[in-house]
């Protein structure tokens, strides 16, 4: 059995020592842009292999379940954290374009 002491070590080691809110934010913001990144690769990858195999029923399929999946992470960024371009931005969201950080600036805990 883990002692107190032992478990809130082990918390900040998988949490990489951070205990404050905004670093947890920032986390959550960074895993969001991970996700955002990795299923855009994704997108691409299955867009050129269905260039060249424009018939295969498996590959469309999955290409329409990464781009929903893709659309979602998108949207849910979107209202997390302010637009990530400018397909993105309505009148309610337009100033925090500008005021918040560009997505790909690393926030550091």
């Amino acid at each position: 059995m883990m002692n107190t002491t032992n478990s809130n070590q082990y918390q900040m080691s998988r949490q990489g020592g951070c205990q404050s809110k905004s670093c947890n934010i920032r986390q959550d913001k960074k895993a969001l842009m991970m996700n955002i990144y990795e299923l855009g690769f994704v997108l691409v990858e299955t867009g050129l292999y269905l260039d060249t195999h424009p018939d295969d029923v498996q590959a469309i399929e999955y290409y329409m379940d990464i781009k929903e999946q893709y659309r979602k992470y998108i949207e849910k960024y979107s209202d997390y954290y302010g637009p990530i371009d400018k397909l993105h931005m309505s009148g309610d969201n337009y100033w925090m374009w500008v005021a918040t950080p560009m997505p790909w600036e690393v926030e550091e805990c």
